[in-house]
């Protein structure tokens, strides 16, 4: 036999936020094919450090034999590995304990280690490459050659990360930290609603445009998201501006101005999606903020729509959060009251009981409903003066913790197209600005934090940087 210096990498993906310090992989059990390891270089507790390359490297032999193969499947079943299923022959596996110090992302400069237990990775043969294995117990295949592990913190924090292996003939495993489809899993269930600063998305449900006119406008112009709202909770977003109009016998979000503009997803698109998403991520809340209820023309009553819109409602009531105090400040709710529920929110006053889960939402800058939202865009198209207009609201009006919503508009407007350019080139430039405006104001200069950031166009990487907020303070973690 000969030993080989067997080499894999599990790095961070450059794109996604985060950055790899350094990490460690200790072997709990293991597998080698007979003969392939006399000298012993693996065994229990063997603990193989590696950079911020994410470069393991394991001294043994390579032969396949179906021995390992089937060890490795009775630690790792296939529908915990990246492979999604057995494997025939493997030189070598191992059970073992990975632990990655991470910085970025929703946690800010702070350094994290979060350990992954029981991660099983493996070496196989495919044709004249070796290929590698990965998953584990507590993995889960989620399609495209991906699993979802979940890793703990000593301060109690928990970090999904997705971990896709390439080609056959590729050594690494790419690393993908996923800490906003459930981030509000790692702050404490007696945090008030008002303590914490939630991404949220401006004219939620145009990420889809159907019925528009013009229709030569209408991508540029219209169009203020690319995520449906199912994949913008996933992103984080946990604060929607739902916009409803009874349009073509169907309830639809749409944006428009008088008769021009589109309709976007329809609105049990929308709460399916909400619905769907808070079955597979229990510790999160959804607030959907119903509003601008079209009225335009003989075709469009505000009245039938608001009225149909609560009985269509009465479908949903399960997944709705309730509470039987009609005088209810949804601000002063604790955290783990509201977990997995969607909250609605409603601009007029009809069809408003709390019980049923049908709160009043206002304007405001006091407490004089079920929720008060400051809530004041600046109507521009220019960076700047949008800048310097919100951060002057933002000193005057942020109170976390005071009854009342503060929501950052940081979004532009598009009011001469096509002089101002298109929303979504807008939204770029918005968006590429707020990480640093939220950490000078915030983290430098000592800020109250916003209860809600609005932007067009929710991605992760903005989200990332709002939510990070929460764990920059002294906010109570789980």
């Amino acid at each position: 036999m000969k030993y080989h210096d067997n080499i894999v990498y599990i790095p961070i993906d450059q794109n996604s936020g985060y950055t790899l310090k350094s990490g460690s992989y200790t072997v709990k059990s293991f597998a080698v094919s007979h003969g392939q390891d006399p000298h012993g270089e693996i065994h229990v507790g063997l603990t193989k450090p590696f950079g911020s390359d994410g470069k393991l490297s394991f001294r043994v032999g390579r032969h396949g034999s179906s021995e390992v193969a089937n060890w490795f499947a009775s630690n790792a079943p296939a529908s915990h590995t990246t492979f999604n299923q057995h494997p025939d022959k493997l030189n070598f596996a191992f059970i073992g304990t990975l632990r990655l110090t991470i910085t970025g992302g929703i946690f800010g400069q702070q350094e994290n280690t979060f350990t992954f237990e029981n991660i099983a990775i493996a070496q196989g043969h495919s044709g004249s490459s070796n290929n590698w294995w990965f998953g584990g117990s507590g993995c889960q295949y989620i399609g495209a050659n991906t699993v979802s592990c979940t890793g703990f913190c000593d301060q109690s924090l928990k970090l999904s990360c997705h971990f896709s292996r390439g080609g056959n003939a590729v050594n690494v495993i790419n690393t993908v930290p996923d800490g906003v489809s459930s981030w509000l899993g790692n702050l404490n269930d007696s945090l008030r609603l008002d303590q914490i600063t939630m991404p949220g998305s401006h004219d939620a449900g145009m990420s889809s445009l159907h019925h528009c006119n013009p229709a030569l406008l209408a991508d540029a112009y219209t169009r203020t998201q690319s995520l449906s709202i199912g994949a913008q909770m996933a992103c984080g977003a946990r604060y929607f501006d739902i916009r409803v109009d009874y349009d073509h016998d169907n309830l639809v979000t749409y944006h428009r101005n008088g008769g021009f503009g589109c309709n976007g997803q329809s609105l049990k698109d929308v709460l399916d999606e909400t619905v769907s998403f808070l079955n597979t991520h229990r510790t999160e809340i959804v607030i959907l903020k119903f509003s601008h209820i079209r009225n335009h023309g003989n075709d469009h009553k505000p009245a039938e729509t608001k009225a149909k819109i609560n009985g269509f409602l009465n479908s949903y009531n399960q997944a709705m959060y309730t509470n039987n105090n009609a005088n209810i400040n949804l601000a002063k709710v604790p955290l783990g009251e509201a977990r997995g529920k969607m909250i609605l929110v409603f601009d007029y006053p009809e069809y408003i009981h709390p019980a049923t889960g049908r709160f009043r939402y206002q304007d405001s800058s006091t407490a004089q409903s079920n929720v008060a939202v400051f809530d004041q865009y600046s109507n521009t198209a220019t960076y700047n003066d949008m800048k310097v207009d919100q951060l002057n609201k933002w000193a005057q009006h942020a109170k976390p913790g005071q009854g009342v919503f503060f929501l950052l508009s940081w979004t532009l407007t598009s009011n001469k197209p096509p002089s101002t350019g298109s929303i979504k080139s807008l939204a770029k430039q918005a968006n590429a600005g707020l990480p640093e405006v939220l950490q000078e104001q915030v983290r430098r200069q000592g800020w109250q934090r916003p209860n809600i950031v609005y932007i067009d166009f929710v991605n992760r990487i903005t989200n990332q940087a709002i939510v990070s907020l929460n764990f920059q303070g002294n906010l109570p973690l789980k």
